[in-house]
């Protein structure tokens, strides 16, 4: 136990954003907001961290903001959906049992109602911030997740990509308008725009991973088994685009009237051991 929290302690990354925030808070008066702001932030990623430690992922770093965390983990889409959501949720759910602990602590008498609304308030507003379906949100995450299910994981990584900043820009376009000046939101506003900006360039590398990630873990029997049937003449990258996470995946190749089957392990291998991805696929595997 005393390990696993030393790990995450040795993960844990303030922005300077928030050092500010801090600093302003301590000049202002409002330096015990500030650290229950801190508290809030800092419980909810280690609900993230203790789930993420379960299922042994590699987490990277854990950035913490004033509007909330960010956790980076080497597992980004190419963990089972089951593993993604519980590791997801158990972020958001701190401050239910916060929420739920401020609550008795009020009814004892140990908190002044100005107090407890501002705390309850607090953790309404990161709680509903953090379920936006706005990468790299939890919300965002779960949306991913739930278009990997849907989509090949390709076309669902850019669709979902796509939505969330659209999503973004309808929502800072609703808000900003009532104040153009509130701070807060502008800072909001370009970590979300540069957080898309980013990982719409990383799209290949992340789809790398994904088909990576196929080659090296072994599937369970109980893996949904789904062909994809192509014509000849189509390419090796297009093929392996229509690759659907939690699917195993065999091709069923077109070729002169008769159909050749091929296991996704050996479509795999020919695309990562050879140069020609954009070759036919009915000329690789003749």
């Amino acid at each position: 136990m005393n390990n696993t929290v030393f790990q995450f302690l040795s993960k844990v990354r303030i922005n300077p954003l928030f050092w500010l925030i801090i600093g302003l808070s301590i000049i202002t008066g409002h330096f015990r907001e500030i650290i229950w702001l801190f508290l809030a932030v800092f419980i909810h990623e280690m609900g993230h961290y203790a789930g993420a430690h379960l299922f042994q992922w590699r987490v990277k770093k854990i950035e913490l903001f004033p509007f909330g965390g960010v956790a980076e983990v080497e597992e980004h889409g190419n963990r089972p959906f089951r593993e993604e959501v519980i590791v997801t949720l158990l972020g958001p759910v701190q401050h239910l049992w916060l929420m739920l602990a401020a609550f008795f602590i009020f009814q004892l008498g140990w908190w002044n109602p100005g107090d407890y609304e501002w705390f309850i308030k607090m953790n309404v507003t990161l709680l509903a911030f953090n379920l936006l379906p706005v990468w790299p949100l939890d919300g965002g995450k779960l949306m991913f997740a739930a278009a990997a299910s849907i989509f090949p994981f390709k076309k669902a990584h850019t669709v979902f990509l796509l939505t969330s900043f659209s999503i973004m820009l309808i929502l800072f376009v609703s808000f900003i308008h009532r104040d153009p000046l509130h701070l807060n939101l502008w800072f909001v506003a370009i970590f979300l725009g540069v957080s898309h900006y980013i990982e719409w360039k990383r799209r290949q590398f992340v789809f790398l991973r994904f088909l990576m990630s196929r080659t090296a873990s072994v599937q369970p029997a109980s893996t949904l088994t789904k062909p994809i049937h192509v014509p000849a003449d189509a390419a090796l990258y297009d093929v392996i685009s229509l690759f659907r996470k939690g699917v195993r995946h065999f091709i069923v190749i077109q070729i002169a009237g008769r159909s050749r089957i091929v296991e996704e392990k050996q479509v795999l291998s020919m695309f990562f051991s050879s140069n020609q991805v954009r070759c036919a696929i009915g000329h690789l595997f003749r």
